[in-house]
């Protein structure tokens, strides 16, 4: 298993160094579609500070606490955007019947597809969230950083990117019976991103245990922003349960990958 995992590993690096190589060949293009993001996203942040020109707090929550949660929730979804390219435009490599001569190879379908795509464009929501995190901690002149805390904000952005990469997962298995599962996927994709931009408490009680217990997208943003906050958790859960926020990345990962292995067992081809 050890020996499959490495293999799969390196092949992942083959496809990434070459898509890379290709990127590279339009620098100009590269750095216009990272600019062109990074203003596009740099919005949605407008949107957040448009708010507090209204109000003050949001339940107890201030303009740079919550800027500090938009920074950490764009981080790890843009990461899970660039490397999950590939499974987000699933889709149309089934529709296509691309995914036919993909389970013709002598080499694991999940990280062809995996591979297949690697979007550095998505560099531009990384970089705004980077930016948004530098003008929280401005806004937020009382906060010290201490190393349990630098761990914590590690710990929470990269749960984050697997969870969300999970649910894309999730949503590409469906098209082995649906085919189109786009807006289905948003919901919880890009809807769950832009919910969690702002603080779970502001949600009714069942939308926050889904986020907290059935898909677990608030440990890779709110539970460690809280933690990096001092703010209490929902349900009296303590501020530690964020590192377990690996764990539950890990076990959400599984069923993701162990819905998609079940999926391609099922798999009957487009017909085309």
């Amino acid at each position: 298993m050890i020996e499959n995992i490495a293999n799969d590993l390196r092949l992942y690096k083959h496809f990434l160094v070459m898509l890379l190589r290709s990127q590279a060949q339009y620098k100009v293009n590269v750095v216009i579609d990272i600019c062109s993001s990074f203003a596009v996203t740099s919005l949605e942040f407008v949107a957040v500070l448009v708010y507090f020109g209204r109000i003050s707090s949001m339940l107890g929550w201030n303009v740079g606490e919550v800027a500090m949660l938009y920074s950490v929730m764009s981080i790890s979804f843009g990461i899970a955007e660039m490397f999950g390219a590939g499974i987000d435009a699933f889709a149309d490599t089934v529709r296509l019947g691309e995914f036919d001569r993909i389970m013709l190879r002598p080499v694991g379908s999940f990280m062809q597809v995996l591979g297949s795509d690697f979007r550095l464009r998505r560099l531009g929501r990384i970089s705004q969230g980077c930016m948004t995190f530098v003008i929280a901690l401005h806004l937020l002149p009382a906060f010290h950083w201490t190393v349990v805390k630098v761990v914590a904000m590690v710990i929470g952005i990269a749960s984050g990117s697997i969870m969300f990469m999970s649910v894309l997962i999730l949503g590409a298995t469906l098209c082995f019976w649906t085919v189109e599962t786009t807006e289905l996927i948003n919901i919880l994709s890009y809807g769950g991103r832009d919910m969690l931009s702002y603080p779970l408490t502001i949600y009714h009680q069942l939308m926050q245990r889904f986020f907290l217990f059935v898909m677990p997208l608030a440990f890779g943003s709110f539970v460690p922003t809280c933690y990096l906050l001092g703010k209490p958790l929902p349900f009296g859960l303590p501020g530690e349960v964020v590192f377990a926020a690996p764990l539950l990345a890990l076990a959400f990962a599984m069923v993701a990958r162990i819905t998609w292995q079940f999926g391609v067992r099922h798999y009957q081809s487009t017909g085309s």
